[in-house]
């Protein structure tokens, strides 16, 4: 059985190697130049190409004929296809996985809408992939994950500028304003895919002890089997939540982390700090 994710899902390189897990990039577009997310650009590319941008940067979802053609070629190679796609209410790459699948081997083919974003997606694949490793058959890996696309997947943001939000319409240009000038930093999660604000904080020093706050409140310790850590260029700021997580719930379980791409970057902008568990 192959695994096959798409690109807005943010998993470390690490994973996808070691698992062999197939990634059908999304495009993104800056000021008239098209890129395959993780294929012609990085996410460090991305960053900067991001801050010298004249215009908000666009991605595009996961075309049918892009599935097409990786669910053509692994079939030849083996027998099944979990595919786990970005939720199908924040972009219609969900979509297109479905319509390839009647057009190649549907009985071979599952395909898992996360109801998430970046590593929320991320998240289910890493689970599958480790009970592909344990020899669990497609059914009972279905069975396990379809629970947690039901928002059981904390994806815990902060923003730390709403310089690209408001680039991008999502925020009025005068609250954004009041924001930088307070040093406001938006708390944010998801929701059947789509973000929402839960909670602010001024400054970033407090960001940590907010996370390990709601952390405390939110987060199933037994039932996640890992922590998953992503950030927008700022790895140090990252490993600092994570030594405090650690520290704080004496954590002993893998933690993974990784830079988000391009689909939270468009609208987040660099130094963001996200983490993702399964909630109780």
């Amino acid at each position: 059985m192959r695994l096959v994710v798409d690109s807005s899902s943010d998993l470390p390189k690490e994973i996808i190697e070691k698992h062999n897990i197939h990634v059908v990039p999304l495009t993104v577009s800056i000021d008239g130049d098209d890129y395959q997310d993780g294929v012609d650009i990085t996410s460090t590319e991305f960053y900067a190409r991001l801050e010298n941008s004249v215009n908000a940067p666009k991605t595009s979802q996961v075309v049918p004929e892009q599935f097409i053609e990786a669910f053509k070629k692994i079939l030849n190679e083996d027998d099944e296809i979990l595919c786990i796609t970005i939720g199908s209410a924040a972009s219609g790459t969900c979509q297109s996985a479905f319509l390839a699948r009647e057009e190649v081997d549907s009985e071979r083919i599952s395909i898992i809408d996360s109801n998430g974003l970046c590593m929320g997606t991320g998240y289910l694949a890493i689970i599958a992939a480790t009970m592909v490793e344990q020899g669990k058959t497609r059914d009972e890996i279905v069975e396990v994950l379809t629970p947690l696309t039901q928002n059981k997947i904390e994806h815990l943001f902060c923003v730390d500028t709403l310089e690209y939000l408001k680039k991008g319409g999502r925020i009025r240009a005068s609250k954004a304003l009041v924001a930088e000038i307070l040093n406001i930093k938006p708390v944010l999660n998801v929701k059947d895919a789509l973000t929402e604000t839960i909670g602010k904080v001024r400054g970033r020093k407090k960001i940590i002890p907010y996370y390990l706050a709601h952390i405390e409140n939110t987060m199933d310790f037994e039932a996640s089997p890992f922590l998953s850590v992503a950030h927008s260029v700022d790895e140090p700021f990252a490993l600092e939540f994570i030594q405090a997580f650690k520290e704080k719930f004496n954590w002993e379980k893998p933690i993974y982390i990784s830079e988000l791409g391009a689909t939270i970057g468009t609208h987040a902008g660099p130094g963001v700090l996200a983490t993702f568990y399964i909630k109780k």
